[in-house]
């Protein structure tokens, strides 16, 4: 399999995780792959360059944003929104020396930066991550997610 096959079954996975399975969007994915992977490291503006340019059809107001209301993630209500841009900030420092990727993937989620797209522009900073790492492209298919569920009702995530 070809890089660029593994990327794209990749976004296509991720997107299908997430019940979306139209070719835009999977175009859209590949863009916001293309202009993260060239990232040297994550900061808040390149977290929501890949949210903007992923959810650009989706959202219209809020691609790009961090959210600025209240959103329930499964039966509890996520992080207060004011505290969001510290938080994200905290997160984008702890990636440059954190080397337990499924660790922070988990904390992205909870952050819960975005009224939507969070999964989606979470696995590809998790893949960001396992890459700059030295660890090949995770792809959790659609078939493997209440598995992948399971890594956010877990205290302490480990490799």
């Amino acid at each position: 399999m070809t890089k660029l096959s593994k990327v794209l079954l990749f976004l296509k996975e991720s997107n299908n995780i997430e019940g979306v399975s139209d070719d835009m969007s999977l175009c859209l994915a590949y863009e916001a792959w293309e202009y993260i992977i060239d990232q040297t490291e994550i900061i808040p503006y390149n977290i929501k360059k890949v949210h903007k340019i992923l959810m650009r059809l989706h959202l219209q107001n809020e691609a790009g944003q961090f959210r600025e209301e209240p959103v329930w993630i499964g039966r509890r209500e996520g992080l207060h929104f004011a505290m969001i841009k510290a938080v994200i900030y905290d997160w984008c420092e702890d990636l440059k020396t954190n080397k337990n990727w499924k660790q922070i993937h988990v904390r992205f989620e909870d952050i819960h930066p975005f009224i939507d797209g969070n999964g989606r522009v979470g696995r590809i900073l998790m893949n960001w991550h396992r890459l700059k790492l030295g660890l090949p492209l995770l792809t959790i298919h659609n078939w493997e997610k209440e598995r992948y569920y399971k890594w956010f009702t877990k205290k302490n995530v480990g490799e």
